[in-house]
C-alpha cells in the first residue's frame, strides 16, 4: 500500500499493531479481488461461542477497501451495508473476499463475503461505497 496513507498500524492488516489481526492479503487481478484466510480466537466473540458481528463487519470493510486501493486507488468508505447469514464460532477457518465493482465515477463500489471453509457456508456479506482520494490508472479502462 501507498506509504502516504499507510503506516503498518491498521487494526486489521497492520504488522506493527500489537493488538491487531495482522492478516495477509493476496490479490486476484482478473477478478479485481482481495482475499485472506484466517481464524478468529475466542477473544473476538460476542455471545457465547459466536464471533462478534462488529469484527465480521470490520473484516468485510477491510477486504473491500483492499480491493479498492489495489485496483482503483486510495479511498475512504462512505457507507456500508452488512448482512449476517450464519453464526461463526471461534477458531473456525474462514475466507474473506472483497471485489471491486466496475467503475461508475469517483465513487466506487465493492462487495465482500465471508465463507466458512469447513462447509462452504456464507457467514456474512457486505456492499460498500468508497470515495476515491486520488484515481489510479489501472490500464483497464476503469
Amino acid at each position: 500500500m501507498d506509504n502516504t496513507y499507510f503506516d503498518n498500524y491498521c487494526f486489521v492488516c497492520g504488522k506493527d499493531n500489537p493488538q491487531g489481526l495482522k492478516i495477509a492479503v493476496r490479490y486476484e487481478e482478473a477478478e479485481m479481488a482481495a482475499v485472506t484466510e484466517l481464524t478468529l480466537p475466542k477473544e473476538y466473540q460476542g455471545w457465547t461461542e459466536v464471533i462478534h458481528g462488529g469484527i465480521l463487519a470490520t473484516l468485510l470493510d477491510e477486504l473491500m477497501a483492499h480491493a479498492v486501493w489495489k485496483f482503483a486507488g486510495p479511498g475512504v468508505t462512505l457507507g456500508m451495508e452488512v448482512r449476517f447469514h450464519k453464526p461463526l464460532k471461534p477458531e473456525e477457518k474462514i475466507r474473506v473476499r472483497g471485489v471491486l465493482q466496475p467503475a461508475n465515477s469517483s465513487r466506487r463500489q465493492a462487495e465482500a463475503e465471508i465463507i466458512r471453509l469447513a462447509d462452504g457456508q456464507k457467514i456474512a456479506s457486505g456492499k460498500s461505497k468508497f470515495l476515491l482520494l486520488e484515481k489510479k490508472d489501472s490500464g483497464r479502462g476503469d
